[in-house]
């Protein structure tokens, strides 16, 4: 009897922190509550289950024995197989022995900042190891980390306006009741023709934040055109060492923006951080930041390492300031043993990684524009040594490296990475088209097709570097399995 109650005590646990919460939430897909840490309590009641599994295998085995030790060891040995399995088949992949990439990363995306910087961050990669650092390590406490999936929230706002470590209040004007939770939590915009243009702040304080023009049912406010405007003065920009001396005609006279049909309150805060900033702080956004944040702002930005700096020039995608990359990435950045062929990198780290490599393909071409080849190679050869294909996969940018090493007469560097991503897709071809029909379902023939185009496009940079041998040793399973 108490053991059938200890079954529904159990079960009824089980039952409510795991499948009720299913049924009660009834969330859409690819949210946080989706995790199985959400349902930590069924799986409290799961491991009950288990433990009441080990002693009914001993109450079976001492009915057979009749000798209640020898049945307690051999359940004991017999049961303690599962955890054993378990844990040979699955420790190397939960490994975090020697892995610091987390502490390391985020170590990068402040150093890759100037001094009292605000960096624009949006996801969890790149936000709470800043957190980390700052809050326990005390690392650059000068820079405001400002998270944008945050900044449309009333209390988060508050935050930024408020000093923390060494770093001043964000530059928002606004007062609390003007960006309270369901007031301006968007903006409208309107193209009225006497205004062609406006300065950001006289669209902000004279229409946005116009309690007169504030709709009282939606807390929707407006801007009365989409061509916003910041005066720039070019002399104070050099004075404030924004811009080299040597390239002050790129100062633009008047920085200007151009808005979309409607702004969301985070974008309204950008906007008046931007215009009551008067240039100031150094403002980025970080390089994992989606472009749907950007604002149509990429042309006036400059790639100073894993920061997005806004600056008064204007550049088609952006420039890039290769001596401060060059400094922060060769110099300053740590990383976290990825070149160690014992630590275990999971997709999320892999995939930091690939971005990486990626800004080291940026920081390479931007210096081969400038003439600066032996910097280039350094680089190269840098990113390499660090980041390795031993651990971290080459992937379809890595062809860019190695294009950049044919343009530098490093043609065994380069043919070294073509040969690795035509050998892996070679493998990959050849495993998916090995299918039977059975088996090829729709994501299968897809990735089949995604090898085939990677090795044709790999074999094409291949034939106009003129490696013609390459191409020789890969074209017939082109053409095999493209057919």
């Amino acid at each position: 009897k108490k053991g059938v109650e200890n079954f529904w005590l159990t079960g009824v646990l089980f039952f409510m922190t795991g499948l009720a919460i299913v049924l009660y939430l009834n969330q859409s897909p690819y949210q946080p509550r989706e995790r199985d840490y959400a349902y930590v309590g069924s799986f409290y009641a799961f491991a009950i289950w288990i433990g009441l599994g080990v002693l009914g295998v001993t109450s079976l085995l001492d009915k057979l024995l009749k000798n209640k030790i020898l049945s307690s060891t051999i359940a004991t040995i017999i049961c303690l197989a599962i955890p054993i399995q378990m844990a040979s088949q699955n420790w190397d992949d939960h490994d975090r022995s020697d892995r610091y990439t987390c502490r390391d990363f985020g170590r990068n995306y402040l150093e890759s900042c100037a001094p009292n910087a605000i960096i624009f961050t949006n996801g969890d990669n790149d936000t709470f190891p800043l957190w980390y650092l700052q809050e326990v390590e005390g690392v650059r406490r000068d820079v405001r980390v400002c998270n944008l999936s945050y900044l449309q929230t009333d209390w988060y706002i508050d935050q930024m306006r408020r000093e923390a470590y060494e770093s001043q209040p964000l530059p928002i004007k606004w007062k609390r009741y003007q960006y309270a939770q369901g007031t301006r939590d968007y903006a409208y915009v309107y193209d009225m023709p006497q205004f062609p243009t406006m300065d950001v702040k006289t669209a902000i304080h004279d229409y946005v934040l116009n309690d007169e023009l504030l709709n009282k049912e939606s807390g929707a406010c407006a801007f009365p055109t989409s061509n916003l405007n910041i005066p720039v003065d070019a002399d104070d920009i050099i004075k404030k060492g924004i811009i080299k001396p040597e390239f002050k005609e790129n100062i633009l006279p008047q920085f200007d923006m151009k808005l979309g049909q409607r702004v969301m309150k985070h974008e309204m805060m950008i906007l008046e951080m931007l215009s009551q900033n008067n240039w100031e702080r150094p403002i980025y956004f970080s390089v994992t930041v989606g472009d749907d944040y950007y604002m149509d702002l990429q042309d006036n930005f400059r790639l100073e390492g894993l920061g997005y700096r806004i600056i008064p020039t204007s550049t088609p995608g952006g420039s890039v300031d290769t001596d401060l990359m060059y400094e922060n990435m060769l110099h300053k950045f740590k990383w976290g043993n990825i070149s160690d062929p014992d630590v275990y990198l999971d997709e999320n780290n892999l995939r930091m990684c690939r971005t990486f490599r990626l800004m080291f393909y940026r920081l390479a071409e931007a210096l081969i524009e400038e003439e600066k080849n032996d910097k280039a190679l350094e680089v190269l050869d840098y990113c390499k040594k660090v980041i390795p294909p031993a651990t971290v996969n080459h992937d379809y940018y890595s062809v860019f490296l190695a294009s950049q090493y044919y343009t530098l007469g490093k043609f065994e560097k380069g043919d070294a990475i073509m040969d690795d991503l035509a050998n892996n897709a070679k493998k990959n071809i050849i495993w998916y088209a090995s299918l039977t029909n059975e088996r090829m379902v729709t994501s299968s023939a897809s990735d089949l097709n995604l090898n085939l185009r990677m090795l044709g496009s790999i074999l094409a940079h291949c034939k106009e570097s003129g490696r013609e041998e390459i191409v020789e040793k890969y074209y017939p399973i082109l053409e095999k399995y493209s057919r």
